[in-house]
């Protein structure tokens, strides 16, 4: 064995070193152009310092630059012309084209030395999905509405071709389906009129969505079957972590296509799903349900492979709080009436979610009594009272108080004039002397 790797070992050699040069000869050629004498480059240009949230609406031109002089040691890749876009606002401007100088060479000429950029703001938005199903599935079959999460999309581009985005579309075929099918598909953009929306250079994509795919379910079923959209409720076992309350529990999708005889869906009107554990749970928690651990009664099913998300919000849980002194009014009193005693302050406690109750104050409570159509007596009753969203009264007081009749003075006028003021006066005469 020895012998046979020791044979022609020269040759072996000088082959080695000549395939390792061969390597480092063609691996250089990719990576390096050096430049002839007083050559003219054509340059793509590139932009630098592009302000935050803006984008460039110009297709940028190839640029000719001629030079003086001759470096063997340049490398032509390593050479860019460029315009410096700081501190540029949206709109149309002129930006002059520089290229970094050359060691051991001379730029003669630039051209173009200005161009026109037209720059815009990014921008976003939420925006539906909606599918458009081309050809028929297989006889005797017919498709429902599909199912696509998500169903709506983050899209993200420049304000002046965002505006323009009519609909985010995914466009699929059922030719030949017997049976539902889920796929992930690419979501394009489309204006108004139906056509594709591309920014000033078509091979770039200048509108983008997050996420950019969607996952779509197509329900085909038998053209005999019936469907009813019924909403989904979901239902929880266990308590939260000490401290904490369920604020809130909801499905996502909210309801589902459910498909079967006539008779069977007649009376079936809501899927429970669930319940789901929140025993110990501090935060907003979500759980995912197959649809395959949801049961339905006999005859009736829905597209399979769905999924159900049970959102249950976890906050503090609800306090009490009670005010105390807080005045009340008295409201629409007749005018021949007067109370017979002011009305004391009286204290009312009252329940909210901790983040409303801590910044309630005295001023936001309003408490009052209405007297309309009362007459002299005594009266208990409990006041009417006014609070802010989210803040409702546990406890309030009943009120006792008792009205009467105004007393008119005699003599309303001025107590130095005592009086009917209405009534001439006499002048005032001394009596005669005889």
């Amino acid at each position: 064995m020895k012998e046979l790797l020791q044979r022609n070992l020269g040759y072996k050699l000088i082959s080695l070193v000549l395939a390792i040069l061969f390597w480092l000869w063609v691996t250089s050629q990719g990576t390096s152009q050096t430049l002839d004498r007083d050559p003219t480059l054509t340059l793509s240009l590139v932009t630098k310092n592009t302000p935050a949230n803006s984008v460039i609406m110009t297709k940028l031109p190839s640029v000719r630059v001629k030079t003086e002089g001759y470096n063997p040691s340049i490398n032509v890749n390593e050479i860019f012309a460029y315009v410096d876009l700081s501190g540029s606002e949206p709109g149309e401007h002129e930006f002059e084209v520089k290229v970094d100088p050359i060691p051991n060479m001379k730029i003669v000429e630039i051209t173009p030395r200005v161009v026109t950029l037209q720059l815009d703001t990014v921008e976003e938005k939420m925006l539906p999905v909606t599918v458009d199903l081309t050809d028929q599935p297989a006889p005797n079959n017919r498709v429902e509405e599909p199912i696509v999460k998500p169903s709506m999309v983050n899209v993200r581009g420049p304000s002046s071709l965002l505006n323009v985005v009519d609909k985010v579309l995914v466009e699929l075929s059922v030719a030949g389906a017997s049976d539902t099918f889920q796929v992930s598909r690419p979501l394009l953009f489309r204006d108004q009129n139906g056509s594709a929306i591309f920014g000033p250079d078509p091979s770039v994509e200048t509108i983008t969505s997050s996420p950019s795919s969607v996952d779509i379910i197509v329900p085909i079923v038998a053209k005999e079957l019936e469907s009813k959209r019924v909403p989904l409720n979901a239902t929880t076992t266990g308590t939260p972590a000490e401290g904490k309350a369920v604020r809130s529990v909801r499905v996502i999708p909210n309801g589902v296509q459910v498909f079967g005889e006539p008779e069977a869906l007649d009376n079936f009107n809501v899927l429970n799903i669930g319940p789901v554990n929140i025993n110990g749970i501090s935060s907003t928690t979500t759980y995912e349900i197959s649809s395959d651990k949801v049961s339905l009664p006999d005859g009736l099913s829905y597209v399979s492979r769905t999924s159900f998300s049970v959102i249950v919000e976890i906050g503090n849980a609800i306090q009490d709080k009670t005010f105390y002194d807080l005045p009340i009014a008295m409201k629409n009193l007749p005018q021949d009436l007067v109370l017979e005693q002011p009305l004391p302050p009286v204290s009312i406690t009252v329940r909210a979610y901790p983040e409303v109750l801590e910044p309630l104050t005295h001023e936001q409570i309003a408490l009052w009594l209405d007297a309309t159509g009362k007459a002299t007596g005594e009266y208990t009753v409990k006041p009417y009272w006014q609070l802010p969203a989210g803040v409702e009264v546990v406890s309030v007081p009943d009120i006792t108080y008792t009205l009467k009749t105004k007393v008119v003075p005699e003599n309303p006028g001025n107590p130095n004039e005592p009086g009917d003021p209405n009534k001439p006066t006499t002048p005032d005469t001394k009596p005669s002397v005889e």
